[in-house]
C-alpha cells in the first residue's frame, strides 16, 4: 500500500467539512454552557481575534476564521484551532499562553484569569452555540427530459455509409460520409497529394519531425508506383503503420493529451511553485500512447488509477503516477483561506475532467443551474462529493506555501528517481544541516518563553529553514539512495456529506447532495450511486465516463483524434460539445468514427490509421475558386488545410536538421537544476528560460508563465485550462525569433556543418531535403546562387558561416514552419 512521505493532516479533511457542511440548530448546549460561552469566551475572540481572523473583516490570517463554530474547529494552515477536551492539544489555547510557535493576540498576553476561562471552557468540550443556518433545498429548474433530446446527449449509433454518385472517388467509408456531403453542394474535390507532400505530411502528424532525407527518398519511390497517377496504398500503409510504431509517436501525441490535461510543472497561481514530480505523469502519457492503451481503459487510469485492480507493484506505481492528471493543476497555493482553497481545487478537477473527456463544462454549474446546457446544480455537487472523498497530494513544504500537502512514495514500486544518489559524506551533510536548523528553531523558542523578544522575520526564517531541510532529507534513504515519489491521488479514510451551496458560497450550505453523475447523460435517469457506496465514487465516475453507452466520451475523443488530423474538428469547438459549441459539419461521419472508435477496442493507433489511409486525408491543400466560393471555412473537407507547425515541431525540427537531435528518453525533469520553492523568489525565470537540451521539446521545462522562448511566441498553451485546440498567431516577434534567435543560430550552424560534409554540387540539395523533403525548383536553385553570390562580396564569412547563413534564412521560410 502507498503511503503518504508524512501523514496527511487531520486539518485537511477538517476544512472540507467547514466547506461545505454545518452542524444543525440545537446542539444540545445547556443554558449554563452557551452563556459560559456567550459571557466569558464570545466578547474576548471577538475584541482581540475577529479583526484578523473573521469574514466580516475579510481577513483569514494563517488561513483561520474563529466566527463560527465550523472555522474555529477546523482551524487553518497549522491544523485545528479546537481540539475539545483537550487545552494542550489546542492551538488557540497554547497560542494564547504564549506557549507554541505562536503568540496571539501579538499586541500583548491576555490576563490570567481569561486563559484561565479558554482552558475550562475547552474541557468543557468547546460548546459554542455559533452554526451557520441551513437554507431551504434549492430546487432544480432545468428541464432535464427536453435537454436529452439534444444532439449531444444522444448516443451514438453506427450509420450506414451514404450512396454517392461517383463510386469511384471514395477509398473508404469515411470518404463516402464526405462526398456525400459535397455533392449535395455540387462541390468537387481537389487533386490528390503527390508522393512528396504525403511523406512529410505523415512524418509530422504522426510523429511531429521531419524525415531523414534518405528515408524521405525511399518512400516517395515506394509510394508513387508504377501506375501513373496513383499512389501505392500498400506502401502508404505500410509508412503509417513504421510511424505508429515508433517512440516518436507517443511523444507527439502524447503532447497533444498534455494540452487537453493542462500539464505542467508549477502550480501557476498566486505564487507558482515548482512540481519537481509532475514529470512522471508526462512520460505515462507518452509511454501510454506508444503502447496504445485503449483509451477507455486511459480514462479509468487517470480518475482512479489507484483504485484499479492490478497484478503486481509496479502496474499499482503506473496506475498511481496516471491520477497525476487529477493532482498537475492551477492552485493557488497562497490563499490564506483553506476552505476556499480546497473549493478551488475540487472546481479545478471537476472541471478539467468534465472538459477532457465529455467537452462539457459542468464548473459553469458551481454557482447556479448551467446558463445553456441541462446541467443543474444539484449535478455539480453530486460530483464535488466524489472530490471532496480524494486527497490530491501534490508535493510543496510549508516553507514555500500555505497549501502545502505530501507525494506519495513509491519508493521499490516504480521507476526510480532521477537524482543522483548521495555520498556518505554528503548524507551526513544533509543530517547535521536538519539538526541545526532544529536546534535554531529550538533556541529561540526558548528565549521567547523565557521573555526575551525574537524578531518575527528571524523566527520565520529558522522555521522555513527547518522545513526545507527536512524536506530535502526525506528525498533519500538512510543509505542516500534517492526516493521515488509521484504526484496523485487517492482515497480519505471517510468520505465527507456535501451541501449545495447557494450561490457557490461557503457560509450558504442547502440541502445534502449524494455523490453521482450528470443526469443528462445517465442512462438510467439517476445520477446518484448507491448509498451504500463504498470509497470516493472515482473509480465508479471512472466507469460512467469510460462506459461505451455514455454518448460523450468516444464522441469527443474521436473528434480530437480528427482534429488533430486535420488541424480543425468535425465539431471546432473540441472542448465545448454542450449548446454554446458549434454543431458538428458532418453528425454521422462523427458518430462513425466514434463507433469506430469503440469497435477497435478503443484504439487510437487504429482510427489515426484508418483517417491516414482515407482519400480524404490524402488530399492537396490546392485552392480551388469555386468551392472556396461556397465553402471558405472548408468544413466539407473538400481540400486538406494548410496549417502552421507547433512550436515543440519548429524546434524539434531545427534540432533535426542540424543533426543535432538527442532522441534518447531523458530522466526526470530539468526543474531539478533549480531546486524547489516560488518562481520569482526562490527559483528565477532567467535561470529557467536558460534550461535546455538537445532533447524533444516535450521534455523541456514546462512551468506556467514561463515558457521556452520558442515555444511561448509560437503559442504554446499557457496550461492554466484544458487546451484541445491551439490558437495560431502570426507575430513580428515570431519572424524576428527565427532571424536572430540564439537557438537559431546555433542550429543554423550546426546544419551548415552537417552541409559541409557534402560535396558542394550536393549541398542544396540536401539542405531542402533536410529542411522541406524535397529537391529545389530551378528557380530556388538560381536564387540560392544569387544569395550565396552576395554573401561571397563579404569576405569576413568563411564557408561554413555563408551556409549557416543560408541555412538560418530555410529555417525563416513559410514552408519551413508550416504542413501542407
Amino acid at each position: 500500500m502507498i503511503t503518504p512521505t508524512f501523514q496527511f493532516r487531520p486539518f485537511f479533511w477538517l476544512a472540507f467539512c467547514a466547506a461545505f457542511t454545518s452542524f444543525a440548530e440545537g446542539q444540545g448546549l445547556s443554558r449554563s454552557d452557551e452563556d459560559f460561552f456567550e459571557n466569558k469566551i464570545r466578547p474576548v475572540l471577538a475584541t482581540h481575534c475577529y479583526e484578523c481572523h473573521s469574514l466580516e473583516s475579510g481577513k483569514a490570517k494563517g488561513g483561520l476564521k474563529v466566527d463560527s463554530r465550523d472555522s474555529l474547529r477546523s482551524g487553518g494552515d497549522t491544523g485545528p484551532a479546537i481540539v475539545a477536551g483537550s487545552a494542550e492539544k489546542s492551538l488557540l489555547y497554547q497560542s494564547i499562553t504564549y506557549d507554541g510557535d505562536y503568540q496571539m493576540p501579538p499586541k500583548g498576553k491576555l490576563p490570567d484569569d481569561v486563559i484561565a476561562d479558554f482552558r475550562k471552557w475547552i474541557s468543557m468540550g468547546a460548546p459554542d452555540p455559533r452554526v451557520v443556518k441551513i437554507v431551504p433545498d434549492v430546487p432544480v429548474e432545468i428541464d432535464l427530459e427536453s435537454g436529452r433530446n439534444f444532439w449531444a446527449y444522444q448516443k451514438p449509433v453506427m450509420p450506414s455509409p451514404p450512396a454517392v454518385q461517383k463510386t469511384s472517388w471514395p477509398r473508404s467509408d469515411i470518404d463516402r460520409f464526405v462526398q456525400s456531403e459535397l455533392e449535395q453542394k455540387q462541390l468537387q474535390p481537389v487533386r490528390d497529394a503527390d508522393a512528396q507532400t504525403l511523406v512529410r505530411r505523415l512524418y509530422f502528424v504522426i510523429t511531429g519531425l521531419p524525415s531523414d532525407p534518405k528515408d524521405a527518398e525511399a518512400w516517395m519511390q515506394k509510394i508513387t508506383g508504377t501506375e501513373t497517377g496513383k499512389l501505392n496504398q500498400n506502401a502508404i500503409a505500410e509508412l503509417v503503420d513504421q510511424l505508429l510504431a515508433s517512440p516518436q509517436y507517443g511523444e507527439r501525441w502524447g503532447r497533444h493529451w498534455m494540452d487537453v490535461a493542462r500539464f505542467a510543472e508549477s502550480t501557476g497561481g498566486d505564487q507558482n511553485n515548482i512540481y519537481q514530480h509532475a514529470w512522471r505523469y508526462r512520460d505515462y502519457v507518452i509511454d501510454s500512447f506508444n503502447a496504445d492503451v485503449p483509451f477507455d481503459q486511459f480514462v479509468r487510469e487517470q480518475i482512479a488509477g489507484d483504485l484499479l485492480p492490478i497484478a503486481d507493484d509496479q502496474e499499482w506505481a503506473r496506475n498511481v503516477i496516471a491520477t497525476g492528471f487529477l493532482a498537475v493543476g492551477v492552485k493557488n497555493v497562497g490563499e490564506v483561506d483553506q476552505q476556499k482553497f480546497f473549493a478551488d481545487l475540487i472546481d479545478e478537477q471537476i472541471d478539467t475532467t468534465t472538459r477532457a473527456f465529455l467537452g462539457t463544462s459542468v464548473a459553469c454549474a458551481r454557482c447556479h443551474d448551467h446558463k445553456s446546457d441541462p446541467i443543474p446544480q444539484i449535478d455539480y455537487y453530486a460530483m464535488a462529493g466524489i472530490f471532496r472523498a480524494t486527497s490530491t497530494h501534490y508535493g510543496l513544504i510549508k516553507a514555500q506555501a500555505r497549501q502545502a500537502t505530501t507525494l506519495l512514495d513509491l519508493t521499490g514500486l516504480g521507476p526510480e528517481a532521477g537524482s543522483p544518489s548521495l555520498s556518505q559524506k554528503e548524507f551526513a551533510a544533509l543530517v547535521q544541516a536538519r539538526d541545526d536548523a532544529r536546534q535554531a528553531l529550538d533556541d529561540a523558542m526558548k528565549k521567547i518563553r523565557s521573555g526575551e523578544n525574537v524578531f518575527r522575520g528571524l523566527l520565520r526564517k529558522y522555521r522555513s529553514d527547518r522545513d526545507e531541510t527536512e524536506a530535502a532529507l526525506l528525498s533519500y534513504g538512510e543509505n542516500g539512495q534517492p526516493r521515488v515519489f509521484a504526484m496523485g491521488i487517492q482515497d480519505r479514510d471517510l468520505p465527507l456529506e456535501t451541501r449545495l451551496l447557494v450561490r457557490g458560497e461557503i457560509d450558504k450550505p442547502a440541502q445534502i447532495v449524494p455523490r453521482g453523475v450528470l443526469q443528462v447523460v445517465s442512462t438510467s435517469r439517476k445520477n446518484s450511486f448507491s448509498p451504500r457506496l463504498q470509497g470516493s465514487g472515482r473509480l465508479e465516475l471512472a466507469d460512467w465516463i469510460a462506459d461505451r453507452e455514455n454518448p460523450l466520451t468516444a464522441r469527443v475523443m474521436a473528434n480530437r483524434v480528427w482534429h488533430w488530423m486535420f488541424g480543425q474538428g468535425l465539431v471546432r469547438t473540441v472542448d465545448d460539445f454542450g449548446r454554446t459549441g458549434e454543431a458538428p459539419s458532418h453528425p454521422e461521419l462523427l458518430d462513425f468514427i466514434a463507433s469506430r472508435l469503440v469497435e477497435n477496442n478503443w484504439s487510437v493507433k487504429a482510427l489515426i490509421r484508418e483517417i491516414a489511409l482515407s482519400r480524404t486525408w490524402q488530399l492537396s491543400s490546392d485552392f480551388d475558386e469555386a468551392n472556396f466560393a461556397v465553402d471558405p471555412d472548408n468544413r466539407l473537407l473538400w481540400r486538406m488545410n494548410k496549417r502552421r507547425l507547433e512550436g515543440e515541431a519548429i524546434r524539434d525540427s531545427m534540432l533535426a536538421v542540424s543533426g543535432k537531435l538527442d532522441l534518447k528518453l531523458p530522466l526526470g525533469t530539468l526543474l531539478r537544476e533549480v531546486g524547489e520553492g516560488n518562481v520569482g523568489q526562490n527559483v528565477f525565470e532567467p535561470v529557467i528560460r536558460e534550461l535546455d537540451s538537445p532533447n524533444r521539446s516535450v521534455y523541456l521545462p514546462r512551468v506556467r508563465n514561463v515558457l521556452p522562448e520558442c515555444l511561448e511566441l509560437f503559442d504554446s498553451p499557457d496550461a492554466s485550462v484544458v487546451t484541445g485546440m491551439r490558437d495560431t498567431s502570426s507575430s513580428p516577434l515570431q519572424s524576428l525569433y527565427l532571424m536572430n534567435g540564439k537557438f537559431v543560430t546555433v542550429q543554423a550552424t550546426a546544419m551548415a556543418q552537417r552541409l559541409m560534409a557534402k560535396p558542394s554540387a550536393e549541398r542544396l540539395d540536401y539542405a531542402y531535403m533536410l529542411s522541406f523533403g524535397r529537391h529545389p525548383s530551378p528557380t530556388e536553385r538560381e536564387q540560392a546562387s544569387h544569395f550565396m553570390r552576395q554573401l561571397n562580396e563579404a569576405s569576413r564569412f568563411d564557408e561554413t558561416e555563408k551556409l549557416a547563413v543560408y541555412c538560418q534564412a530555410l529555417f525563416s521560410t513559410a514552408e519551413f514552419v508550416s504542413l501542407d
